[in-house]
């Protein structure tokens, strides 16, 4: 099992890196991220440079009211607003 460090410059999604690895950990350690698993340096290199993140944006105030069953009426109701 390796333990590789590499810096990096772009955005990255881990989770998503970990799957295209099929399972190799990736974790951000400062300023590098550090690959634990069946992998080369090589590899990693590799897969870092062709990663594309799928990055989900942030949930709307009413998505996430919506997610615990309120609306924004609901809360304006509830503060008296």
């Amino acid at each position: 099992m390796a333990e590789i460090y590499l810096p990096y410059t772009k955005a990255i999604n881990s989770d998503q890196l970990r799957d295209e690895l099929n399972g190799v950990s990736v974790v951000l350690v400062d300023d590098k991220l550090r690959f634990v698993g069946d992998i080369t340096e090589k590899q990693a290199k590799e897969a870092l440079e062709s990663h594309t993140p799928v990055i989900k944006p942030e949930p709307s105030v009413e998505d996430k009211l919506a997610s615990v069953g309120l609306s924004v009426a609901d809360l304006k109701a509830a503060l008296g607003i």
